[in-house]
């Protein structure tokens, strides 16, 4: 069970300001870690770049565990489903695995506006997994969201660009980490989720990653190290975002990365993004926030 002591800095939970502050912060640096793994992609497998993302999520978060001590760690470790939070862990790690090699072929913003429809997917998956009840106008808003999906995309010959179905496996892994942090982590404290997320990704990447190894160039080394700080940071934004302010509050602001990716996109990579693509982004931004609002 989730203790009472300040594993994390204590928040008031009404300070919406403070919330979307933070929320707005880590989707930023959600697209930072996801411009440096789309740059390292070119040059290095991205099971290693998955690995540096894991480890460096690692090493930070053991640093602050470090410093808050032993009997606190021992707080953090308590969980009540360690199958759970595994579980949970792993279906991270394949979602990052997906998305990393999405990032390698794709440009970012057509990547990020193909994750954005895994709320749809927690609803449709949400029925045989949770057994939970799809009213006539949420169905209505997922197949609204789908078809936004299928005009982002675009036409596509699947047979000749296979790594345009990449984004999808991501979206999928990472509805299924969704849920299974609804079913499992419901009660937990949000740095022992952080936690086991974090290590069941670094032990299977740590595991595989001598298969995929290639030599880490010196002037490579900073972008490997900032990868791993900004994977780790960036979830701890998150937490204190949801810890200041209501999910359905905060959450919807996440979508401001598209912004952020076209931006990246465009100034880093040269991407210039189509028209249809922003056109599929409005109609799966619109669903997911109706999901994300409304009850019925």
């Amino acid at each position: 069970m989730a203790t009472d002591s300040p594993l994390v800095p204590t928040l008031p939970a009404d300070r919406p300001l403070l919330g979307i502050g933070f929320i707005l912060l880590a989707g930023l640096l959600f697209v930072l870690l996801d411009t440096g793994v789309k740059w390292l992609g070119q040059d290095y497998s991205p099971v290693q770049v998955v690995w540096a993302r894991y480890a460096g999520h690692m090493l930070v978060l053991a640093a602050y565990l470090g410093w808050l001590g032993l009997p606190r760690c021992r707080e953090l470790m308590r969980t009540e489903s360690l199958f759970g939070q595994i579980l949970r862990g792993l279906l991270l790690f394949g979602a990052s695995t997906f998305a990393y090699l999405a990032l390698r072929e794709l440009p970012i913003l057509q990547v990020y506006v193909i994750n954005f429809s895994s709320p749809l997917l927690v609803t449709l998956l949400a029925i045989p997994l949770l057994r939970e009840r799809v009213t006539p106008a949420r169905g209505l808003a997922v197949a609204v969201g789908f078809v936004g999906v299928v005009i982002a995309v675009g036409p596509v010959d699947w047979q000749s660009q296979p790594a345009a179905l990449l984004p999808f496996g991501m979206a999928f892994c990472f509805a299924l980490y969704q849920l299974t942090t609804r079913r499992f982590g419901r009660h937990d404290h949000p740095l022992t989720s952080l936690f086991y997320a974090g290590l069941a990704g670094a032990l299977v990447s740590s595991a595989i990653v001598p298969l995929f190894w290639s030599p880490i160039a010196l002037g490579d080394l900073p972008l490997f190290l900032a990868v791993g700080i900004l994977g780790a940071v960036s979830q701890l934004m998150l937490i204190m975002a949801m810890r200041c302010a209501p999910a359905s509050l905060v959450s919807p602001f996440l979508y401001l990365q598209i912004v952020w990716a076209s931006a990246a996109g465009y100034l880093v990579f040269g991407d210039v993004p189509l028209l249809q693509t922003y056109l599929g982004a409005i109609l799966i931004i619109g669903a997911g926030l109706f999901l994300a609002t409304r009850r019925g």
